[in-house]
């Protein structure tokens, strides 16, 4: 499977972890206990051990797999989501900046974005963290 993967600028690279730094203290606090994705001081091998434990306690295991997470991911979804947690004007603007900026192909023409959030960037896993939260959140709500 191909997908273009950007690379941000260094301007950019400090940007996004300035907006990274100042966001995800909050944002961290409403994702659910078990979501280990992209998450500080959470790991994979965490992960597989607490689906270990909870294996030998349950019958039963749901697995899924998003394929191109990533490039499927509605702008206009992503920042309605994203104003109900973040007020800063500042930080919303550039995070709609990201989400849409143009990728270069290798033969220099430009491609516009119209979904999907930049791969490569500091921003990204974030984003795809909320977004994963939003439906765990209505599937345990369900």
């Amino acid at each position: 499977m191909q997908f273009a993967l950007t690379v941000p600028t260094v301007t950019d690279r400090v940007a996004q972890t300035v907006v990274k730094l100042i966001i995800e203290p909050n944002l961290d606090t409403i994702f659910h206990p078990d979501s280990y994705g992209y998450r500080p001081g959470r790991s994979a091998k965490q992960a597989v051990a607490i689906t270990r434990e909870r294996c030998w306690r349950y019958d039963w295991v749901v697995e899924f797999d998003i394929k191109a997470a990533f490039d499927q991911i509605d702008h206009g979804l992503l920042m309605k989501a994203v104003r109900a947690h973040i007020k800063e004007n500042w930080i919303l603007l550039y995070i709609e900046r990201w989400l849409i900026a143009p990728f270069e192909m290798e033969d220099g023409t430009r491609v516009p974005r119209e979904r999907g959030t930049p791969q490569g960037g500091v921003v990204s896993p974030l984003s795809i963290t909320h977004n994963f939260w939003r439906v765990q959140s209505r599937v345990e709500y369900r």
